[in-house]
This record gives structure tokens, sequence and C-alpha cells, in this order.
């Protein structure tokens, strides 16, 4: 049989009002478990799963929620929201008043959808308990990989801006593709910024982590155009960062 590819992600989490970015690599998903006689190791490589148009739908109304509390700051109730059932709640060790919730959607039961809710990091009271909780963090990891979505029917769907990226700084970016790291296995991320909306409350950042297809795979069931894998959206909060004086 063959070896099952490493996927390298990035996982976003916050800790106090600061999102640090965490990099690890995770196993390949669930449903490209069936080998092929291929040598390849990317995300193509395997048996080519089947993504319904209700699967697809409901990915949209997940996303298009996802940002409408993040951007828009709409009313997050985790005991009823298009995510789905709860599948954990738990706070965070060593982080005051920080919880991490995970939802199972009977649409995709394999998808990871989780959240992250914080004290109001724009409330500066002391006793951070008593503070109102808000969602600085989304993050879905599809499971299957979706197929038949494309780059920019996202850009559309969450109204992002082209052209720009902000870094952790605060820093504007020049472009949107962060490129495919590692080239070896074809995951290829692209960073924005969420447009500035009359309904928008705060910044958002926004990522889409594809699977580029293997152009030498020979395999009919390989993936001939890129899946998408993740979507992390972040409620950007570091304008409330002091800047440093110019000397």
């Amino acid at each position: 049989m063959k070896k099952m590819p490493t996927l390298a992600r990035k996982w976003f989490r916050p800790t106090g009002a600061i999102l640090v970015i965490l990099s690890f690599a995770t196993s390949a998903h669930a449903q490209l478990s069936t080998p092929t006689t291929s040598g390849s190791s990317g995300p193509g490589a395997e048996m080519r799963p089947t993504v319904t148009d209700a699967q697809r739908d409901m990915a949209f109304r997940i996303l298009t929620t996802a940002m409408a509390i993040l951007r828009d700051d709409q009313p997050f109730d985790p005991a009823h929201t298009i995510f789905g059932s709860i599948l954990a709640a738990r706070p965070e060790r060593g982080v005051v008043g920080v919880m991490k919730y995970s939802f199972v959607n009977p649409a995709f039961p394999r998808t990871e959808i989780i959240l992250f809710v914080v004290p109001d990091p724009a409330d500066p009271s002391a006793d951070r308990t008593k503070v109102k909780q808000v969602v600085t963090h989304f993050t879905i990891r599809f499971s299957p990989l979706l197929t038949d979505i494309s780059r920019s029917t996202l850009e559309d769907l969450l109204q992002v801006d082209i052209g720009y990226w902000i870094d952790g700084h605060g820093e504007r970016r020049p472009g949107n593709d962060m490129g495919v790291l590692p080239p070896q296995v074809r995951l290829h991320h692209y960073r924005y910024r969420a447009s500035n909306l009359p309904t928008s409350r705060f910044p958002v950042d926004v990522e889409f982590a594809f699977g580029d297809p293997d152009p030498k795979d020979p395999e009919p069931n390989a993936f001939k155009t890129p899946v998408l894998m993740d979507v992390h959206l972040n409620r950007d909060y570091s304008a409330l960062r002091p800047r440093p004086r110019p000397r």
C-alpha cells in the first residue's frame, strides 16, 4: 500500500488578544485513503471523492455566515447555528476566557469547523471574565476536499479586496498568492483582506488553502483542477496595539 501524503497546514490560535500562527503537518484526509498504483503523493494522487451540489451549497452558507459574524459582528449562538451541532466546547489552557468551539455538520461529518471566542480585545477591563465574548477566528478544514470551487468564486462570495493582504503587524503587502509550500506537496495558500462594506464593523483577514493537481499524475481519478482544503478567517485587532515610535 502506498504511503499517504503529508500536507502542511497553517493553524491560527488566539493567545489573549494576539493571534499566533502555528505551522504543523497533518496526514491527508480520510477520503483520500483508497490507494492507487501511482507513485505521486499530492492532493490528487488518490481516488477522487464525490462532492455533491448540496455539500457545496452548505459550504457557501457556512462561509458567508462566518464572515458575517467576524466582519459584520452578527450574533453567534453556538447552540443554534448553520455550522452544525457542537462537537466540543472547551476553554484554552492558560488563557482567561478563551473558548474553542468545534462543530460537526451533517452535510460533511468529517469536516472540521472551529471557532475561537475570546474576551473582547477592544475592552480594556482588567477582569477578563466579565468582558463581552466575541468571535475572533474561524477555521474550516474540508473532508472531502471540495472540488469545482474556484478561487474567484470564493473571492466573490466573501467579498475580499484583490491585490494585497495584511500581515500580522498590520502592514499592507502586495499580491494574494503566497505560492506553493512545500513544492512536492502542492499546498497553495492565498491571503486577502475582506472588503470594507457598509455593514462592516471589523477588518477581517482571509486565507484559502488549495491543493494543486499534479500535472504528471497519469491516474484517471486524479484531480485535474485545484481542490479547496481550508478556509481561515481572522478578525484583525492589530490597530489596538501601540505602534513603535519613530526614532
